[in-house]
């Protein structure tokens, strides 16, 4: 998809990427939090902030926060999120993540959480990251990840990119490590978590029609037996869920 596509996407939705409770919500957004709170923190970036949930959260222990986002539409919903809960030290920036508008050494943490996934390549975003990032700066990241086995993250990549066609790629626990060398970056901190996702929910955000829920729930229910073993696909309390591996690295510019 080209740039005005995914705006046009990601723009008619913004009200359910800001009260979705997968977003909102997470072991590795307060694991995430809970790291950079280590030092003071100055300005920091958030970088494809969709709803604002973790620019939210930075605003608490840090002086300034920009959050940065492709689509303009979901910047002003997070930005009425932000203002309707009382924030005021964050500015919007409506940006494209493989070119930072924003000057060499600028800021000492930099975030993107669940959104490299749409990234047409993430060593490129990366650095960017590492340019506007200070020495000595904290970069953390969280996406969706897959096994290791590759049937199984063909599997996956193919199902999500089913559900969403702004879907380029979501990469290992390995893959996330080997990146961060080669940017640069020293890794201080690397999980894997899992987290279930309400199939429902997860289609009624890209107003999946009814055709393609049966062919995703198809996926999930055959599914390779790698991919089987990581999805989970299930019945809970009467709502169908399904697992996502979520990766989070966090790193530490210490050179220029």
């Amino acid at each position: 998809m080209n740039i005005k596509d995914i705006q046009k996407q990601f723009g008619s939705h913004t009200e359910k990427y800001v009260h979705s409770s997968c977003f909102a919500t997470g072991e590795s957004l307060d694991k995430i939090i809970e790291l950079s709170q280590g030092t003071k923190i100055n300005r920091a970036l958030d970088v494809a902030t969709g709803g604002g949930h973790t620019a939210m959260r930075l605003c608490s222990f840090t002086e300034h926060v920009v959050a940065g986002d492709i689509t303009g539409p979901m910047l002003k919903t997070a930005r009425q999120s932000l203002v309707d809960n009382g924030i005021s030290n964050v500015c919007y920036c409506q940006h494209d993540a493989h070119v930072l508008p924003f000057p060499d050494r600028t800021f000492d943490l930099v975030t993107c959480r669940i959104a490299p996934h749409h990234f047409t390549d993430v060593v490129c975003f990366l650095e960017e990251v590492v340019r506007v990032a200070q020495i000595g700066a904290m970069v953390g990241i969280i996406d969706n990840s897959t096994p290791v086995d590759p049937l199984a993250a063909r599997h996956i990549n193919a199902f999500e990119r089913l559900r969403d066609k702004s879907h380029n790629h979501t990469y290992t626990y390995f893959d996330w490590n080997k990146f961060f060398d080669e940017v640069g970056l020293k890794v201080e901190h690397l999980h894997e978590y899992r987290k279930t996702v309400n199939f429902r929910a997860y289609c009624d955000r890209k107003a999946v029609s009814d055709l393609r829920r049966t062919q995703l729930k198809v996926m999930l229910v055959h599914a390779p037996k790698a991919a089987l073993a990581s999805l989970k696909p299930r019945n809970v309390e009467g709502e169908f869920v399904f697992d996502l591996q979520e990766t989070l690295i966090v790193g530490r510019l210490t050179v220029g």
